[in-house]
């Protein structure tokens, strides 16, 4: 994973204004609520903001961080987040959907019931998130890893688990496609919950 790159010295600002590039600003405690479609945001920083009812569309998101911000009915479709970290943020229902994802970290959050559907994911790491319920349908996973989520009642179908670890994560009740298991990483207690995926009986 790449790191960041963002200046020293951001502009602090308070309020949000519809720009078609925003770049080098940090936004602390500030509320969203707007779709926005067709922007570049790089090198920001948001802090405890709320964002909410908000429609992201051909989104380019470059070094940016979100740090303890909540968001509420929010999607992300058809975007490009790159360098983009979210961290101890309230993130549960966030829609990203269709969308390319590099260099992505997500970590200490909660996200019951996000839908990540028919996205790409390059060298991000999920750690330490809860996504109970979450959806990663159809999803295409290249160098990225799993450590410490909960990951129980998420669906996985069509999705290629090849080199996926799942060794350190909490996975009852997931739903795959039994032909995209071939490869993937868990330990010895998880391997009877795929046995049963797989619809195999094992008697004690």
């Amino acid at each position: 994973m790449k790191k960041l790159k963002i200046n020293a010295c951001l502009e602090p600002i308070d309020e949000w204004t519809y720009e078609t590039y925003v770049s080098d600003y940090v936004f602390e405690n500030v509320s969203i609520e707007e779709s926005l479609d067709n922007i570049t945001i790089d090198g920001c920083k948001f802090s405890k903001c709320q964002f909410k009812d908000c429609s992201f569309s051909f989104i380019e998101c470059m070094d940016i961080v979100f740090d303890h911000c909540e968001f509420e009915n929010v999607h992300f479709n058809q975007c490009s987040l790159s360098r983009v970290h979210f961290i101890s943020c309230r993130i549960s229902g966030v829609e990203i959907s269709q969308s390319l994802n590099q260099d992505v970290l997500i970590q200490l959050c909660k996200g019951h019931y996000c839908d990540f559907g028919g996205s790409t994911f390059k060298d991000c790491l999920f750690d330490t998130n809860d996504f109970t319920g979450s959806g990663f349908i159809q999803c295409d996973f290249k160098q990225s890893s799993f450590c410490k989520c909960v990951l129980n009642l998420t669906e996985w179908f069509n999705t290629e688990l090849k080199k996926l670890d799942f060794s350190s994560c909490e996975i009852e009740n997931i739903a795959v496609s039994s032909d995209k298991l071939t490869g993937v990483v868990v330990n010895s207690s998880q391997a009877l919950e795929f046995v049963k995926l797989l619809g195999i009986v094992v008697k004690d």
